[in-house]
């Protein structure tokens, strides 16, 4: 069994196992949502009721900036080129500075875009402007947790679907 772990806003972070779920819940550190109707854990003093479904009491650190890393951009960027549009596997992007290196730009969430590696060489080490290339977007750290992927196996709750964002809310 295997418990959804909702933060404090109610958004779906992890699927954890249902012992690290109990630990939360009687460290109260998390609370109950949605319990297993038919399934206790028993002490031998005591008797729980498994948690379906726990939200964090506290912030939760996916709530910050998220790492940086190479998927994180691209993800971020949605795997498409930042200055010709056009949608590229993870072999065929590059990291592209906006300010160049060499000119200190520094390695950031604010500097860094995806693009094909015709576009950065055609790029150089000029800046967008010089180089007569437009951005698609400017870059900013995303506000949300790129990475997040919860596995759904086969027999997990179907109450979980009812917290997963759609994926027009997450596009924005």
């Amino acid at each position: 069994m295997r418990t959804l772990l909702l933060d404090n806003t109610y958004f779906p972070i992890k699927i954890v196992s249902w012992q690290r779920a109990m630990i939360l819940l009687l460290t109260g550190r998390a609370e109950m949502v949605v319990e297993y109707p038919d399934i206790q854990i028993k002490t031998v003093n005591q008797s729980f009721s498994l948690p379906k479904i726990l939200k964090l009491n506290s912030r939760h650190l996916s709530e910050k900036t998220p790492k940086f890393t190479r998927l994180n951009v691209y993800l971020r960027d949605r795997f498409t080129c930042q200055y010709c549009a056009n949608l590229f596997g993870t072999h065929q992007l590059t990291f592209d500075h906006v300010i160049p290196i060499s000119r200190g730009g520094p390695t950031t969430w604010e500097n860094i875009v995806t693009a094909c590696a015709q576009c950065n060489t055609r790029k150089g080490n000029k800046t967008p402007k010089e180089a007569n290339m437009a951005l698609l977007r400017h870059p900013r750290p995303p506000g949300w947790s790129p990475t997040l992927c919860l596995k759904i196996k086969e027999g997990d709750p179907v109450e979980w679907f009812e917290w997963f964002p759609k994926s027009r809310e997450l596009a924005s």
